[in-house]
């Protein structure tokens, strides 16, 4: 079951502008908890807001969403 990478908007790949774990989740179609894992094992960068949230760079975030289109096997 492959899940479609919804892109962002231009304004929201700027830098300085950061995501949200559902956000990331979202993109990815993934769960919430997978991309907390991600950050917690360092193959994404997150942020942690003073309140303990992750955020994630929009940026790299879509950088990282690009290079997951690349490398997908796809079943012939």
């Amino acid at each position: 079951m492959s899940a479609e990478i919804k892109p962002l908007t231009p304004a929201l790949s700027n830098a300085g502008t950061f995501l949200s774990r559902g956000d990331v989740a979202r993109l990815f179609g993934v769960s919430v908890s997978t991309v907390t894992r991600w950050a917690r094992t360092g193959l994404i960068q997150a942020v942690r807001t003073p309140g303990g949230h992750y955020r994630y760079r929009a940026d790299e975030t879509m950088r990282a969403v690009s290079g997951s289109r690349e490398t997908r096997i796809r079943p012939d």
